[in-house]
């Protein structure tokens, strides 16, 4: 086997061309003799004569001929990778893979994603909205980028920061007696009936130790999914507690959402990759968008009604 480089490829068809040593040396930007000298080589390498020389004028041989028509092919194809890896570095084009938390992907995600597409049209975006180990387990098998999820520290297989905490809030029917509270806290919901979310779920962690001195009232309902929550609220069926950026799932005209303030009732929301996983630049851009998209009016400790910032 021998090494046909680019640059051969570059000077034949320049010959071709020009059909002159002189002109082909000074557009490959090397001397006549160096030309001269790398057409040689190729000839000695593939053990044919691929130019006829004499005073005058260049010609290619037959075999010279059929070596220009692939080296043409081959230099289109050289000039695709080399634009197709350029677009890529300035995340001109590609694909972005996300697995996020159904709730976010819902009704946070997508105006970041908007911001994203108007400025980086070229890139295709997938989203997968999983619950937080299949996000996890979609970022260590690299089928995405990267996640938005609720775990992640001390995950096998990823890395993990933290973007945000997200609060709780209490949902509840209009005309429920709580509905006119400002704030409450997890005393407060004792003797109502409330919706459980099943107990093995990932939100049901969080909940579990703050609200259970509590004093609930077991409604005899528990669900898996938000949707489920919000219909059953809108009914006057009981309260939940749910996480503040699942609200727009429910029905402001019939529920009213009230800011919940227990120590530590925080769910930590990561930014997840797999280990050692060098994200791709067009990963990149959509990751700083994330980082700049007004996080800071997220609270990064618990803190009593009374001590909160209003936000803006």
């Amino acid at each position: 086997m021998f090494d046909i480089s680019t640059r051969v490829m570059r000077a034949m068809i320049a010959l071709d061309e020009l059909r002159n040593f002189s002109l082909a040396a000074e557009r490959c930007f090397v001397t006549q003799s160096a030309l001269s000298q790398l057409v040689r080589k190729l000839e000695s390498d593939v053990g044919l004569q691929l130019v006829d020389r004499d005073r005058r004028h260049v010609t290619l041989t037959p075999e010279g001929l059929r070596f220009i028509a692939t080296a043409r092919r081959v230099m289109h194809e050289v000039g695709e990778i080399e634009l197709d890896l350029k677009e890529h570095a300035t995340a001109r084009k590609g694909r972005v893979a996300i697995a996020a938390l159904a709730s976010l992907a819902a009704h946070w995600l997508p105006e970041i994603v908007a911001r994203y597409r108007l400025k980086f049209p070229g890139i295709e975006l997938g989203i997968f909205d999983v619950s937080p180990p299949e996000a996890l387990e979609l970022v260590r098998t690299r089928q995405a980028d990267f996640g938005i999820t609720a775990e992640g520290p001390g995950r096998s297989g990823v890395q993990a920061r933290l973007l945000f905490n997200e609060g709780f809030v209490v949902v509840c029917h209009k005309d429920h007696p709580l509905a006119t509270r400002r704030h409450l806290t997890p005393g407060d919901l004792g003797g109502h009936a409330y919706i459980r979310f099943t107990r093995s779920g990932s939100l049901a962690q969080y909940l579990n130790s703050s609200l259970r001195g509590a004093k609930l009232v077991d409604s005899g309902l528990e669900v898996n999914h938000l949707p489920t929550v919000a219909g059953l609220v809108a009914s006057n069926l009981g309260i939940s507690v749910v996480p503040q950026l699942t609200v727009p799932y429910f029905d402001r005209t019939h529920v009213v959402t009230i800011p919940l303030f227990a120590p530590e009732l925080l769910r930590p929301i990561y930014l997840v990759q797999a280990s050692g996983k060098q994200l791709s630049k067009a990963a990149q851009e959509f990751v700083g968008l994330l980082e700049t998209s007004n996080l800071e009016k997220w609270p990064r400790k618990s803190e009593p009604p009374n001590k909160r910032k209003p936000r803006a």
